[in-house]
């Protein structure tokens, strides 16, 4: 049976696409993204079997996704770990063979129900996957952590994280090396140039905080940083918003012909960051959603002081404001 993978392009569906290929070999890998999935379907020449990892179902195209699921006649097999309404949940687990969900990174969910098909050691894919989408908390991944060198794991898994940040590996193909090299039982660093792309990176990141420190503005417990030149650095400029203004939220703003681009990330985790940016974006007329520690939003022009004064609001809603 041919398969057909589809996964997001971040090192959390990196890695769940490289677990998804231990399973199936030979398999075509296809990077997507919910806005797009859709698109990609009516597209891909696809397989008899569908692998879908990491990537959520959108609110406007979802009952267009599940018919086109139900309609195909192909296997389905869903793992994510995004909200979704009870109803559209129990549709898809209906139409596909295999729906997984839970509170975890999708490299982990990918792994866990494969993992007696698969070597133990493509656990560390998992674990790979699980540290780049700040999930690592999860009881799977703290009682398999204590099995390996915690510190050679968190290593591989920032060379995947920092590494396709740099022009080198921000393409589809590039990334689709590190998702067969992971799936082979080879480690990130052993993709050549992985590493010093990587390291290169790192420094753009501290030359970056300078940056931000001097652009960095405040309003109520939000930091935020607009438009600036390092596109590609969206998590660490929010995060970094955050910390020079001292502020529990960070945002990095980046202005579009038809909408504002916003990235968020938190220092204090009592802040669910996903639900914040669904809230704050659907006040203004946008949408937003993420992981409860990164996030992300696309409002309309001109809406971004109304977005940060109801992120103040939701603070004070939650008992979290100073």
């Amino acid at each position: 049976m041919k398969t057909t993978i589809l996964t997001h392009s971040d090192c959390d569906g990196i890695c769940a696409g490289a677990v998804a290929l231990s399973m199936f070999p030979g398999s075509d890998v296809f990077f997507t993204k919910p806005v797009s999935l859709l698109k990609d379907l009516g597209e891909i020449r696809l397989g008899n079997r569908i692998v879908v990892c990491d990537i959520a179902l959108t609110e406007r195209d979802v009952t267009s996704v599940l018919d086109f699921f139900e309609d195909s006649g192909l296997e389905i097999m869903y793992f994510d770990h995004h909200p979704i309404s009870k109803e559209n949940a129990k549709r898809l687990k209906k139409i596909a063979k295999v729906y997984v969900t839970g509170e975890a990174s999708s490299s982990e969910l990918v792994y866990r129900y494969f993992q007696d098909s698969l070597p133990r050691e493509r656990v560390w894919a998992a674990i790979y996957g699980a540290i780049g989408d700040y999930s690592a908390n999860t009881q799977f991944v703290k009682n398999r952590l204590i099995n390996w060198d915690a510190r050679a794991l968190y290593f591989e898994a920032s060379t995947i994280v920092l590494g396709i940040k740099h022009d080198d590996f921000d393409t589809y193909d590039a990334k689709r090396r590190i998702v067969k090299t992971v799936a082979s039982g080879q480690n990130p660093s052993d993709v050549a140039g992985l590493v010093q792309a990587a390291k290169e990176v790192v420094n753009k990141e501290f030359d970056l905080y300078e940056l931000v420190k001097k652009e960095a503005k405040k309003s109520g417990e939000v930091g935020y940083v607009k438009d600036l030149p390092m596109f590609g650095f969206r998590g660490p400029s929010a995060l970094f918003a955050s910390t020079a203004t001292n502020t529990k939220i960070g945002i990095s703003v980046h202005s579009k012909q038809t909408h504002m681009d916003i990235t968020m990330r938190i220092r204090d985790y009592k802040i669910p960051a996903n639900e914040f940016c669904s809230r704050a974006a659907a006040k203004v007329g946008g949408s937003g959603g993420g992981h409860p520690q990164a996030a992300g939003a696309r409002i309309p022009p001109g809406k971004m002081s109304i977005f940060i004064k109801e992120l103040n609001s939701l603070l004070k809603e939650y008992g979290i404001q100073k």
